[in-house]
């Protein structure tokens, strides 16, 4: 019986082994690769392995529009980070400490947001962007003009109501005892207060899975930018700059053959601050998910 168990374990091991470096492979070869010459690359087999660094491409790449797109990109996810942990402290609170007529109905209407792909309501925001009255020429009807479609704001203004961090938080809420709420209300707390400073350090496992699921989810965007800012490179998103640099700077476009380094430095500094946030965020981030899921 303990011989089995032993084989067991050590064809999971070898399992996961493997596993592991057939997922972490091509992530590896991208890597190596961004620091790699073309010709030095062309000459690899497993690895490209580089000789001397090639760091060049990197500044060509920011100078070619991708610090441009780093910044406004970075400036875009903290909007929506902190959108997504206002809107959703606020609304889980309601939804799970206070007593009104139709909250569960309301909780439901929400949810059922949740249900629907996301790609049906491409059309009816894109219509409300660009029929929104008195932007971008619209009268009051939202005709005559372009509304915020062609403005970076587009990328502003929609998603203010985040309902997986309404629905995630509400969860969270639930497993709080309402002590804290009253000994904080006897000290003269008020709404806000019992919300942000009471219940906030309390619920951070799920704020910060939040923090990583809404900065992955805006940087990663591109569906959405394509739609409303096309034609407009300086406000592109890093996900739609890396496509428009490798278009469009001749810098990319090498006689010969493939320059297979260069779209990799492109893919390189478009996925690195992600996973960067996931890596060091991780244990929250599954805490929170965990957490949330259950109901006390």
């Amino acid at each position: 019986m303990r011989k089995q168990k032993t084989i067991v374990r050590i064809a999971s091991y070898v399992f996961l082994t493997v596993s592991s470096f057939v997922m972490i492979y091509p992530v590896l070869f991208m890597a190596l690769g961004t620091f790699t010459t073309r010709d030095r690359f062309l000459d690899a087999t497993i690895l490209p392995i580089p000789d001397t660094p090639n760091i060049n491409r990197f500044k060509l790449a920011i100078d070619a529009g991708l610090g441009v797109a780093y910044v406004f990109t970075l400036e875009r996810c903290l909007w929506y980070i902190f959108i997504t942990l206002f809107v959703g402290l606020i609304g889980g609170y309601i939804f799970s400490k206070l007593r009104f007529p139709g909250r569960n109905k309301v909780f439901l209407l929400f949810l059922s947001g949740m249900v629907m792909p996301g790609i049906l309501m491409l059309v009816p925001s894109y219509l409300l962007m660009a029929w929104f009255p008195f932007v971008g020429g619209n009268n009051a009807i939202g005709q005559g003009g372009h509304g915020f479609i062609g403005n970076w704001l587009v990328l502003f203004v929609g998603g203010w109501v985040p309902v997986f961090a309404i629905f995630l938080l509400k969860q969270s809420f639930d497993m709080l005892p309402t002590e804290y709420e009253d000994a904080a209300k006897m000290d003269g707390a008020g709404f806000f207060t019992i919300i942000f400073r009471v219940y906030g350090p309390l619920l951070k496992p799920p704020l910060v899975a939040l923090v990583i699921v809404t900065f992955l989810g805006t940087w990663n965007d591109y569906l959405w930018p394509v739609l409303t800012i096309s034609g407009h490179p300086q406000w592109y998103p890093i996900a739609m700059a890396i496509q428009y640099v490798n278009i469009s700077d001749t810098t990319w476009s090498i006689v010969g053959p493939t320059d297979y380094p260069a779209y990799m430095i492109l893919t390189f500094m478009a996925t690195w601050p992600p996973a960067a946030v996931y890596f060091f965020l991780q244990r929250y981030f599954v805490q929170g998910m965990v957490i949330s899921g259950l109901k006390g």
